[in-house]
């Protein structure tokens, strides 16, 4: 399966989602003005993929920032994961949290959508050196 890359933008977050690895992920901030142009392309990316998946698919979040529709789409990326786990596909997703308020979010995610999920405080210290 081809892979999605695309450089993060003032407004967009950088995608990284790569079909030999099978590692999703997406990194920076999110506050698109239409969020459907940047996430419409990931969610038939996914379902490509989910299509004939790996055997590991792990979606990793990055975000300091992402917007209410953001959230939507974010959302229902987990959702489609959540379809692929209940049919015996193994997906995680891990949150990398710089601060409380997506921290919160990651863990209101994991109550409402039914997959493996790690959730992580971080600072910007320890991403800056995971970076170099």
């Amino acid at each position: 399966m081809e892979s999605l890359f695309k450089i993060k933008t003032p407004l967009t977050p950088q995608i990284s989602f790569d079909g030999v690895t099978g590692i999703l992920e997406l990194s920076g901030r999110s506050l698109p003005e239409v969020a459907l142009n940047t996430y419409k392309p990931l969610l038939e990316w996914i379902d490509s993929y989910l299509a004939e998946p790996l055997d590991e698919t792990l979606m990793v979040f990055r975000l300091s920032y992402f917007n209410t529709s953001s959230s939507k789409y974010i959302m229902e990326m987990l959702k489609k994961m959540e379809v692929a786990y209940k049919n015996k596909i193994s997906v995680k997703a891990i949150w990398y949290c710089e601060d409380d308020d997506i921290y919160d979010l990651a863990n209101d995610y994991k109550a409402l959508v039914d997959i493996p999920m790690e959730i992580h405080q971080v600072n910007n210290e320890e991403e800056e050196e995971e970076d170099n």
